[in-house]
């Protein structure tokens, strides 16, 4: 009996879920990770207009919205950037850069109180399927690997040592987990594809093609910096009462860094940990276990 415990003590040690190191960054069409489960990490939207609102969410302006899959499983043509129509009131997804403190962009209003009723149904009068602040995209590069970007504008050559970026925390369908140990969170900014008119009616501009779910123009994986989130006291409000609140996930680099003035694309989003699995090691000991019971 001791001995069974033993063997089955020693197999716990190699029951962890892997963490990618990767996180599958390289297109390859392949599915590398298809946890379904509600554990999902979904970033909030803004609907400020820094630069004004051409484009904005509504295709009809050449759009702000860009999402990439890479797992066959949606259908979708893999590793190749397209547009998605959403409300015209959506900027894009919500950011925030900051720079000794100020802000220097900002897209939703939410760190200065100035967001309104862009999140709340009742206060606007509208059903929950028509306020532009209740929808949310998804992004987790490495399960039913999908990503969104989404356009911004910068006037002038813009500095920042901290990026912040919005998710739904503990969500109306989902319960996303902020402290579970095993994520990954990353940022990344594209540049825009050379000789493309981001503003041109009903065509828009697309994120550089890097061939991976990382940006050319920045990413948290080659950065030095540091990964916190926080409740933003800022709550989405549903007609029914429910309320999601939005998490604050915040980026704080270890030296500045400086955007030219120009057109980009930016997403936040999390890699999760892959399904729990057997080492070689673990399999023979689970094997030698078994075989010690079966002479019992």
């Amino acid at each position: 009996m001791i001995r069974r415990l033993l063997s089955l003590s020693v197999l716990v040690l190699f029951l962890a879920p892997s963490v990618a190191t990767a996180d599958s960054l390289v297109f390859n069409g392949q599915p590398e990770n298809q946890i379904d489960k509600y554990d999902y990490f979904y970033s909030i939207t803004g609907g400020k207009f820094p630069t004004g609102n051409d484009p904005n969410g509504d295709n009809g302006s050449g759009g702000v919205f860009r999402y990439v899959s890479d797992d066959p499983y949606w259908g979708q043509p893999t590793g190749t950037w397209k547009k998605d129509d959403w409300f015209p009131q959506n900027a894009g997804l919500a950011l925030t850069l900051q720079s000794g403190g100020a802000t220097v962009y900002d897209n939703n209003g939410i760190e200065d109180g100035t967001y309104g009723d862009y999140y709340n149904a009742p206060a606007q009068g509208t059903a929950d399927a028509a306020t532009p602040g209740l929808y949310t995209a998804y992004n987790m590069r490495n399960n039913f690997d999908w990503a969104y970007a989404s356009y911004f504008k910068l006037e002038q050559d813009t500095t920042f040592d901290t990026i912040i970026g919005y998710f739904n925390w503990d969500g109306y369908y989902n319960t996303f987990d902020p402290d579970n140990p095993y994520h990954r969170y990353y940022m990344n900014i594209w540049s825009t594809v050379a000789g493309q008119d981001c503003t041109l009616n009903g065509v828009g501009c697309m994120p550089a093609n890097t061939g991976m779910f990382q940006g050319d123009v920045f990413s948290t994986d080659l950065m030095g910096g540091t990964f916190t989130w926080s409740y933003t006291g800022v709550d989405r409000v549903f007609n029914d009462g429910h309320t999601d609140p939005i998490g604050r996930l915040v980026f704080t680099l270890d030296q500045p860094f400086t955007l030219p003035a120009g057109e980009y694309f930016y997403n936040n989003g999390a890699a999760v940990p892959e399904p729990f699995t057997l080492s070689l090691l673990g399999l023979g000991l689970l094997g030698a276990g078994l075989r010690a019971r079966r002479k019992r």
